[in-house]
């Protein structure tokens, strides 16, 4: 994967959306590149406290997640079963 500073800042923009679109109280989020991915750093406030999160996703499902409704609610879905599974709360 080839990164730009436009690539980069569409996969922050989505990944924000994407975090946005999760309801979540509070969150901080970093996007890197990584091979064909991007990695994900997510800290977000949960009912049992603040919570840390790598997640990856492939270069290509974050571009889909852009206009197709079927991805984004793919990687909705597994977004929030990711952080919230060890939410007590």
């Amino acid at each position: 994967m080839g990164v730009t500073a436009k690539n980069l800042a569409e996969a922050k923009e989505t990944v924000g959306d994407l975090l946005e679109q999760l309801g979540l109280t509070a969150y901080l989020f970093e996007v890197e590149p990584y091979a064909d991915q991007w990695k994900v750093r997510v800290e977000c406030a949960l009912n049992s406290g603040w919570q840390s999160s790598l997640l990856m996703v492939d270069d290509n499902m974050l571009r889909a997640c852009r206009t197709d409704r079927f991805a984004r609610d793919h990687l909705l879905d597994e977004w929030r079963e990711r952080l919230t599974a060890h939410d007590a709360g």
